[in-house]
């Protein structure tokens, strides 16, 4: 029974479509993590958590898996190589990784670590990350990109960076950052200057929920009026040989494959009429966007991807060399930006559900028994035979009975017949009729519409601790879609259908829309609390969301363990644990001043003994306390 249902959960939960061969669910119904090419070796979720319980990390946690990054770049890079060697393909394949998608320096030391053996590069969009990505020594070979709007530091920061022997390329976003760059090298003459390059405003889109990122409304890149003018600026200044790429972007998660192949079609285009013009670029940067395909349906819908990574790799070599080839021109190297698909797979943000909205407890409240004889009460007893007597043959009817008795309940209320303990019996009895009608009604070939609005309603609301603003932003504010999922128990079958609250005191901070692989669903199947942890997985969070997060209710980063698998014998161990922020760092981060504060304390507690309302060794035991607490984890503490 236990190997059927288990079956069930992968079939249930979509994990073998939308895991990408990182996650599946073991014999023992735990979810497993695969982080490497062997299959044979799988890391169970909740004995993860458990170790990590054991060192002092406590949920919320976020569980890392560098050794899913690499073996994402390592996808990327075969893809291109197998691409070029099918096509014939001179041009080179460089991949940078743009920083936007994951500051934490946790994740960029993967990145940069796993990324040498493949020359992988780093793209910053802001000065502040410009300076943290020239802390890494990099590959020679090892492009640092510059995108985004530039003032002239930025331009000298380029500058000093190219001096120190990186390999840089400075794009112009404008003709005004075009003129920053030239007004530089004829004030300095240095004796090393980046190569140039120019960002493109294609006519082509995108698709999905970033697909104004391109086309010609976008706020990025060059129009054709503004590209001549640059490349004048360019022939005039003597500076033609500097221009070494050409650079286009049209959005992250692109779902529809054959939007990025017309802009590939428009952009090698542009790249080849520029040769032509006389200059000599060798670099086009076809940007990012390679869509994860967060609910395994494999089609262009906002939350997945229609195409594979070698799909897009073929197209990308194949439509850039036939332009070449057609207009006569060499084939440029290709540089790719994409940070999505290589940093998605590699975190899943883990948090226990404290409690569970809904739960049937009406032993402990009681019966009509012992409240006693009177007319008041008679609808409880009608409540009770029908919960009795409910059947298949008549649910519709003693449903419709139900709820008139439950408001004659009410109604008696209201009037002063009834306390409240009469209405807390009639709540809970009315609730498990309604469960009871429910479950009738899901063996009829037509839900009844009526049944439709009351599933919602009797949905249990699973208490998560953590906050979606601070974890899984993109879920609240774009309504990006998660794969969520129970990490035990997928060898017993879920008894709820729930959505999921987090602790923050915002309504917003709900989830009610799951990933599915036909369409997505408003409520996740669960299993009803049994006293033990139940740990709720976050997948493919790692891109995007550590950068957008927002400290809603001052509650902060939460705690992070990395996992390593050894390769022989199949071994994990935690590698390595950061701290979430603390109370006190998150008071600090918004201009409190943790010793101002425990002196307003001092002198609180010092006017209450005065006062005599606190002895004095009683007020020394409050203070020692209240100065604890500011370096507690913002989170609420684990029940086991």
């Amino acid at each position: 029974m236990s190997t059927r249902q288990v079956i069930a959960s992968k079939e249930l939960y979509g994990i073998d479509e939308w895991g990408a061969g990182y996650f599946s669910i073991n014999r023992a119904g735990h979810v497993i993590c695969t982080p490497t090419d062997n299959k044979e070796h799988g890391i169970s979720l909740p004995e993860v958590v458990e170790e990590a319980k054991n060192l002092g990390v406590r949920s919320p946690m976020i569980l890392r898996f560098p050794q899913i990054i690499r073996g994402q770049l390592e996808k990327m890079h075969c893809a291109f190589s197998a691409a070029k060697a099918e096509f014939g393909y001179t041009g080179k394949h460089f991949g940078v990784f743009p920083f936007k998608v994951n500051q934490r320096r946790e994740f960029i030391d993967a990145i940069v670590s796993c990324g040498k053996p493949m020359h992988w590069g780093l793209e910053v969009g802001s000065k502040t990350e410009f300076m943290a990505a020239l802390s890494y020594p990099m590959e020679p070979d090892a492009l640092l990109i510059c995108n985004g709007f530039k003032d002239p530091v930025f331009v000298q920061m380029a500058f000093h960076a190219s001096e120190m022997g990186r390999n840089v390329v400075l794009v112009a976003e404008g003709p005004d950052e075009l003129e920053y760059i030239i007004q530089y090298i004829r004030d300095n003459q240095p004796e090393k200057s980046p190569g140039i390059g120019l960002r493109v405003r294609l006519y082509a889109k995108g698709s999905g929920k970033w697909e104004k990122s391109s086309g010609e409304s976008s706020k990025f890149g060059l129009t054709t009026i503004e590209l001549i003018h640059a490349l004048d600026l360019l022939e005039n200044a003597g500076l033609r040989d500097e221009l070494v790429m050409l650079h286009f972007h049209i959005g992250s998660q692109i779902t529809a494959i054959k939007r990025f192949k017309n802009a590939l079609k428009e952009a090698a285009r542009v790249y080849a009429k520029i040769v032509k013009l006389g200059f000599a670029p060798t670099h086009l940067n076809i940007g990012g966007g390679v869509g994860v395909d967060y609910d395994g349906s494999h089609t262009s819908a906002q939350s997945s991807a229609n195409y594979s990574l070698q799909e897009f790799a073929n197209d990308a070599v194949y439509v850039v060399g036939e332009v070449c080839k057609n207009e006569g021109v060499q084939s440029p190297h290709i540089i790719t930006e994409s940070g999505r698909v290589i940093a998605a797979y590699h975190s899943i943000v883990v948090t226990d559900i404290r409690e569970v909205q809904g739960e049937e407890s009406l032993h402990d409240i009681g019966s009509s028994d012992e409240i006693g004889p009177g007319d008041a009460h008679k609808p409880l007893k009608e409540l009770e035979y029908i919960l009795a007597h409910m059947s298949s043959k008549n649910y519709m009817e003693f449903y419709h009975d139900a709820v008139e008795f439950h408001e004659d309940l009410f109604t008696l209320f209201n009037l002063g017949y009834t306390g409240l303990r009469e209405r807390a019996i009639a709540e809970e009895l009315f609730h498990k009729i309604c469960r009871r009608a429910l479950y009738f009604a899901s063996f009829q070939t037509h839900f009844p519409d009526e049944f439709e609005a009351l599933q919602k309603l009797k949905v249990s609301k699973y208490l998560a601790n953590f906050s979606i603003f601070q974890s899984i932003p993109d879920a609240w504010s774009i309504g990006q879609l998660f794969p969520v999922i129970p990490l035990s128990r997928h060898d017993e079958k879920p008894s709820h259908k729930g959505t999921i609250v987090d602790i923050t005191c915002d309504s917003d901070g709900c989830l009610d829309r799951f990933v599915d692989r036909k369409e997505e669903k408003s409520t996740l199947d669960l299993h009803s609390p049994n006293g033990n942890p139940y740990y709720l997985g976050f997948f493919l969070v790692g891109a995007y969301q550590e950068s957008l997060a927002n400290e809603h209710n001052l509650l902060g980063a939460i705690n992070e363990v990395e996992v390593y698998l050894n390769e022989e014998d199949g071994s994990w161990s935690i590698s390595k644990t950061t701290q979430g922020d603390p109370i006190r760092e998150l008071l600090i981060c918004r201009n409190y001043d943790a010793e101002e504060m425990i002196r307003s304390y001092e002198n609180q507690l010092l006017e209450a003994k005065k006062k005599g309302l606190i002895s004095p060794e009683r007020s020394t035991v409050l203070l020692e306390q209240l100065t604890e607490f500011l370096d507690h984890y913002p989170y609420l503490t684990e029940k086991n």
